[in-house]
């Protein structure tokens, strides 16, 4: 690690430790590309002696001379670790470990397995036409589950899309990328901002409102995800799953989604009829303290 500060290294509960001699990556570029941060498609060596694919993230850092800012990504890199690596659900994905290795940076990199089929919203644009009512009903239910075992930890998502909920070989989903993710008590910002642009079409009508009240790094950062927040972006979520389009659908432009948040436009159309619609759509309420708590929606959707 050079001289990097040893703080950048030193996590609260530590991740399994990943030699680097045992990840190759499968590509000169990134699978994906954040504001922050890279996926890399790479295949790790196990202790087996097996090799399998896994996803590396990992932390783009222009430069390496400012300490103060390597030590601030660095906190952010160890928070976020802290709350994935207690986190163990059938539809979450897991963290393998960490790795230090040259190509990837300078600050330790985040291991999970690869999601062979994608994301959900690549998925449903594959799959939606031939996909059947318990099919959907099923998908429905493991975003449910997910979400609902983070609040029950105490843990906001606070990016909840369709573009980072993963989809593994067998069909089952798996709540990705906690890069906004926090422990209520212990908030703290994005260590990685979306690998997808259009994140904004998940997000509830207060996310527009913090960001316009404060232009300051400093005054936004104060502005925290909520479980409400969540709520919201679950809603939508689940309403593409059976209506087969992202909310705001007919909209192209991100700054025209906006405009039609801002104005109070449902982000669905064409599904007011479906049942899932309107068990579904006090979760979009634009006043997030009218919104159902996921145990709320648990109980009305029932267990399997």
């Amino acid at each position: 690690m050079g001289d990097l500060p040893p703080e950048l290294v030193q996590f609260k509960i530590e991740p399994i430790p990943i030699p680097a001699t045992n990840i190759v990556r499968n590509g000169k570029f990134p699978n994906c590309r954040g504001g922050l941060g890279d996926i890399w498609k790479c295949s790790m060596t196990t202790q087996s002696g097996t090799r399998r694919l896994v996803a590396v993230k990992s932390i783009r850092v222009l430069s390496v001379t400012d300490a103060k800012i390597l030590k601030a990504i660095g906190k952010r890199v160890r928070r976020e670790a802290y709350v994935w690596i207690q986190l163990e659900h059938d539809h979450i994905l897991p963290l393998e470990g960490v790795t230090v290795a040259e190509e990837f940076g300078p600050l330790p990199a985040l291991v999970s397995p690869w999601m062979e089929e994608g994301s959900l919203d690549d998925y449903l644009k594959r799959e939606f036409s031939g996909m059947s009512d318990p099919r959907k009903r099923e998908l429905t239910w493991q975003v449910t589950a997910g979400i609902s075992y983070l609040h029950s930890k105490d843990v906001v998502h606070g990016d909840l899309t369709a573009t980072n909920v993963l989809v593994d070989s067998s069909g089952c989903l798996r709540l990705a990328d906690f890069g906004l993710s926090m422990i209520l008590a212990e908030a703290g910002n994005a260590t990685f901002n979306s690998c997808h642009p259009g994140n904004v079409r998940w997000m509830p009508p207060e996310a527009l409102r913090a960001g316009a009240e404060d232009e300051d790094e400093d005054e936004i950062k104060d502005e925290k995800p909520t479980k409400a927040w969540d709520v919201y972006s679950y809603g939508c979520v689940v309403l593409q799953i059976f209506s087969g389009n992202q909310p705001y659908a007919w909209i192209t432009s991100v700054l025209a989604v906006m405009g039609a948040m801002q104005k109070g436009r449902v982000p669905f159309r064409g599904i007011q009829s479906h049942g899932a619609y309107q068990q579904l759509l006090p979760c979009l309420n634009k006043i997030s303290a009218n919104r159902p708590t996921m145990a709320d929606i648990m109980s009305v959707l029932g267990s399997r």
